[in-house]
């Protein structure tokens, strides 16, 4: 007997939300700094590029959830319901450490470009719409792969009964609700006492 209730897209939608909003707060202070120096520059354009991917790396082969997921009260499990360990997050996160290296590499392509005086005088937003004008049109065809990506996870997750994303049937993962999970133990400890 299996109660297991498997987290849907907007539970896994409002957690990615909340780690969002987490890695920004960071991120925006450091980029906020990025005028001071060209070093700090590339600090905060390297930060911004692999955060995303380290944070979930390591709270997911840590804890088996981000931050986000755990105030969602959801997990990420093998599919046997056994805990992940580093290698499945590693596996699980693949096509996001790719896609965030190759925006690295794109930025840094960017940001050698930059005539630093000009950028440091600039404000914020500017500064960023100024780098994108510098970036090579293959850093656009990254983003819409990575768009594109992102929207086929959200379909694939839509049509099969453990609401799998692309990246956990790769994986061998499920994002279920914690408290279906304890529901589902008890049960099977009452089952097994019969």
């Amino acid at each position: 007997m299996n109660n297991v209730v498997y987290a849907n897209s907007i539970q896994r939608l409002f957690a990615n939300a909340i780690d969002g909003l987490l890695i920004l707060i960071p991120m925006l202070i450091i980029s906020s700094l990025a005028f001071i120096d060209i070093s700090i520059a590339i600090v905060a354009m390297l930060f911004s590029h692999l955060a995303y991917w380290s944070y979930s790396y390591y709270f997911h082969s840590r804890f088996g959830a981000t931050l986000g997921k755990h105030i969602m009260g959801i997990q990420i499990l093998s599919v046997e319901l056994r805990r992940i360990d580093n290698k499945v997050a590693f596996k699980r996160g693949m096509v996001d450490l790719v896609f965030a290296i190759t925006g690295a590499f794109f930025a840094l392509t960017a940001i050698y470009q930059v005539e630093f005086n000009h950028f440091s005088s600039l404000t914020f937003f500017a500064r960023e719409e100024y780098l994108a004008s510098l970036a090579p049109e293959q850093a656009l065809v990254c983003a819409q792969l990575f768009s594109f990506w992102l929207m086929s996870e959200f379909i694939v997750m839509l049509f099969n009964k453990r609401k799998q994303a692309t990246q956990d049937w790769f994986a061998g993962t499920v994002i279920v609700v914690k408290a279906s999970l304890n529901d589902s133990k008890q049960n099977k400890l009452i089952i097994e006492q019969c």
